[in-house]
């Protein structure tokens, strides 16, 4: 076995100071936040080995457990620290306790290469989702990393670090640097192949700011400069780069960045081989099951062949995409695998819709081709049926392709049909995700996906080019051509009252429940308009799940996850489902979560970590509960309702409370959060409903966590605890009023009059104001309205300092007591117009 320890670096001389500016119970190292797991380095490790890493975060010092989204590393070991190297002059830096500690990761001899998410379990809490990636390399460090000088660094040719072929280097460019420069010195053989990829951008180190665009120059061994790659369709803005020495000696390697972000520590791990890789295969993919024949196609536009065995079933959504190695590169070529056949273009010029090649089969299929034509268009010519709906999907620039594809689809000659469908690009959902389309920039957004329903049945023409009229041997398609399947997805959304911490994972304390609002985004072409069901799957003994069935059109629920008293510590991911409530429906629906991992300024996000699978955890009990009084009576339409709150403090907690309602039903109105001093423990929260809402029955839960003592951007430090649901039941108002028109002279008396129409009839006497009078207008008395009253009269007055002119939006006021509950209700929209006084 392999070990590999590479040294921790870190933003520490930049952050120390914001870390000891913090309280004792922050254990906060970033500016402006506290994360849990904040950061890791080294980000890479050999497989098959014992590799040591440090993190950074906050409250480590309580770590209980650690578990990955994908198999094949194990955390074995982990102890605090409480120095890291600096990364800008490579001293050590004191760190506060709880801010670093050191994992030793056993990554197994089959460990999945690539990216591996991984969360921690504190006693409180389960941190952020972070990512650690395995080579197929030994691993070794950048050994000079602090900022280059002239005896220091390897920024020149002289001081170049030598590096043996089938290594891995970690690397890094310093914050507060102009343009590092890091120097590799790789022996070579005329012939002999050099391979360089580079993660980096991927690696998604920073929060905030954190972009990097590394870039690789090669030198030969008389120093002249012979490559250089910036971007790569492959692998967006992390290069990869393959030549074959011309002659042998020492090769110079520049790993630097293209575009400088001086503020931020870039990091990359840059893979070194003599292996030579595709950087695109033809075709992108094949039917399950079968042995694909593939053409290779190397950056210089060299071709060679390979077989490849699909599985024997495709994976469901993404899944269905799988890994490629042609050869032991850290880097994979992807294949999209289907349940249904191909069709490759025939090398013939099919460059005219009446040209084009003809596909006589049933769908659904696969058209595979490459643009090798500057300016041209592919087409083909189908078949398909009325009443028919389809999903047509491009893989492109999703599986590394340069080409940025248009899909135009129009009936052939002799069809009579109005289908017109040209796309151009695509969104989160119709790759069957969720995510901000404003702000994410991301390849696989460049093919377009859409929907195609025959509205007559014959041939059709699918066309597909390059938007740049670009072309090249690289520049390979996909197009499917399936049966749209209904579907829809369950995410968190966002919110602003809400921090991350709570936001992204559900964690519930021992003997409490935890609340999560929930949204479902239906799915491109979904037509089913039918209710639905969220359910949990992988929970331990002690947890339940529960979550109301969904309407017909809901978009937004609450879930609560109930944990009793005796429910063991646990952390692990979990699948959140989606079903529908109408049998026989065809319909499928999973959890998405997509979390960015790198911004740049402005909230444009370049990297994404996306996951199907929903992590949770039962932590330690909390210092809070909180109870709310099941109310005996309705919430009217346009009136309001108090919920008697209590709160049990326990640990020795004696501060404030915060009570918020992080969700309600539709149209029901809450008050900003509402704090409970410290050695108070009941309060009243104040629900409105509006007059649109809807009546019927709503689970509803209220939220709590202390006042102070947590870092409020991130959540961390607070204990989110939840009320069990309340059956709230809101129904329509008990009366209706209708006022007639009226008018006033300025300094008289009039009344305000209104019908009555008894929607539900009064308990007993109920008390009436006017509300949202205008400037000088005064209500003399309030009136009271009796069981039965078709009329009601308000008696005014208009002072010498009314306004004239005409005012609506008037209404009534009206307090009802039902039992011990006094329902307060608005009612009407008045106008009232006022005149100038006469003379007398």
């Amino acid at each position: 076995m392999n070990r590999c320890i590479i040294p921790s670096l870190l933003l520490a001389s930049l952050l120390l100071p914001f870390a000891e500016a913090q309280e004792e119970l922050e254990f906060c190292t970033f500016p402006y936040s506290c994360p849990i797991a904040g950061r890791i380095n080294p980000q890479v490790g050999e497989q098959g080995s014992t590799t040591k890493i440090t993190l950074i975060g906050g409250r480590l010092q309580e770590i209980e457990e650690f578990f990955f989204y994908r198999p094949g590393i194990k955390v074995v070991d982990h102890r605090p620290l409480d120095v890291i190297p600096s990364d800008m002059r490579g001293d050590d830096r004191k760190m506060p306790k709880g801010t670093a500690v050191e994992l030793t990761l056993e990554i197994a001899d089959d460990c999945p290469l690539g990216e591996h998410f991984m969360r921690l379990r504190t006693k409180e809490a389960l941190s952020e989702m972070v990512s650690f990636w395995v080579s197929p390399f030994p691993c070794v460090p950048e050994k000079d990393w602090a900022h280059d000088s002239a005896d220091k660094g390897n920024g020149t040719f002289v001081r170049a670090q030598p590096v043996e072929l089938g290594t891995t280097v970690y690397g890094y460019h310093p914050s507060y640097s102009t343009m590092d420069h890091d120097f590799y010195a790789v022996e070579m053989e005329k012939g002999e192949n050099l391979t360089v990829e580079v993660w980096s951008a991927c690696l998604g180190f920073d929060f905030h700011d954190g972009i990097t665009d590394c870039a690789i120059t090669i030198y030969d061994p008389d120093q002249e400069k012979i490559a250089y790659v910036d971007d790569t369709s492959l692998r967006d803005m992390d290069p990869i780069v393959g030549l074959k020495a011309e002659k042998s000696g020492t090769y110079y390697v520049n790993i630097h960045q293209n575009m400088d972000f001086e503020g931020a520590l870039r990091h990359y791990a840059a893979h070194f081989s003599n292996e030579k890789r595709p950087m695109i295969t033809y075709p992108l993919g094949g039917p399950a099951g079968s042995e694909l024949e593939l053409t290779l196609i190397d950056a210089d536009g060299s071709e060679s062949k390979a077989r490849h065995a699909l599985p024997k079933e495709p994976g469901a959504f993404d899944k269905s995409v799988i890994d490629f190695f042609a050869a032991p590169t850290a880097i994979p070529n992807r294949l999209q695998v289907a349940k249904f056949e191909n069709v490759l273009e025939d090398g013939k010029e099919h460059f005219q819709p009446e040209e084009a090649q003809v596909y006589q089969g049933e769908l659904p299929i696969a058209f595979n081709g490459r643009i090798l034509h500057e300016g041209k268009t592919d087409w083909f010519r189908f078949s398909a049926r009325k009443g028919e709906r389809y999903r047509v999907r491009t893989y492109a620039a999703t599986l590394g392709s340069s080409l940025d594809a248009r899909l135009m689809i129009r009936p052939a000659a002799g069809t009579e049909s109005r289908i017109d469908i040209k796309a151009d690009d695509s969104r989160w959902i119709d790759h069957d995700w969720q995510g901000a389309d404003k702000t994410s920039i991301l390849k696989d957004r460049m093919d377009p996906i859409t929907i195609f329903e025959p509205d007559a049945d014959g041939d059709y023409l699918l066309g597909i080019e390059d938007s740049q009229r670009l072309f090249g041997p690289d520049y390979v398609y996909r197009v499917e051509i399936e049966p749209v399947v209904n579907r829809a997805f369950i995410y968190f959304p966002k919110d602003y009252r809400e921090s991350p911490h709570k936001r992204d994972r559900l964690v519930v304390h021992r003997g409490n429940t935890v609340e999560h609002t929930l949204a479902i985004i239906s799915g491109l072409g979904n037509n089913y308009r039918g209710g639905m069901e969220i359910y949990a799957e992988g929970l331990p003994k002690g947890v339940t799940f529960e979550c109301p069935p969904l309407k017909p059109g809901q978009t937004l629920t609450q879930a609560t996850l109930t944990a009793t008293a005796d429910a063991e510590p646990w952390s692990d991911l979990i699948e959140l489902k989606l079903r529908p409530t109408e049998e026989g429906a065809d319909f499928r629906g999973s959890f998405v979560h997509n979390v960015p991992s790198t911004s740049r300024r402005g909230g444009y996000n370049v990297v994404h970590n996306l996951t199907r699978r929903c992590a949770a955890a039962v932590v330690e009990e909390a210092p809070l509960r909180i109870s709310v009084k099941q109310p005996d009576i309705a919430l009217a339409k346009s009136a309001v309702l108090d919920l008697e709150v209590e709160i049990e403090r326990s640990q020795g907690y004696e501060g404030g409370v915060s009570v918020y309602a992080a969700w309600r039903p539709p149209n029901v109105v809450t008050p900003p959060p509402l704090i409970i001093p410290p050695g108070e423990t009941k309060a009243v929260y104040q629900l409105k409903a509006n007059h649109n809402v809807t009546p019927g029955r709503y689970p509803v839960t209220l939220t709590a966590h202390e006042e102070k003592g947590g870092n409020r951007g991130w959540g961390t430090g607070f204990h989110y605890v939840a009320s069990p649901p309340i059956d709230l039941e809101i129904s329509d108002p008990y009366l209706n009023l209708t006022f007639d028109r009226t008018a006033i002279e300025r300094q008289t008396e009039t009344k305000l009059v209104a019908s009555i129409d008894t929607i539900k009839p009064l308990p007993g006497e109920a008390t009436a104001t006017l509300i949202r009078l205008p400037t000088g207008i005064e209500l003399v008395k309030p009136v009271t309205i009796r069981p039965g009253d078709k009329m009601v009269s308000f008696p005014i007055r208009a002072t010498k300092d009314a306004l004239t002119g005409q005012y609506q939006q008037i209404a009534c006021q009206i307090k009802i007591r039902e039992g011990d509950q006094e329902i307060v209700q608005e009612s009407g929209n008045g106008v009232l117009r006022i005149d100038e006084e006469r003379s007398r």
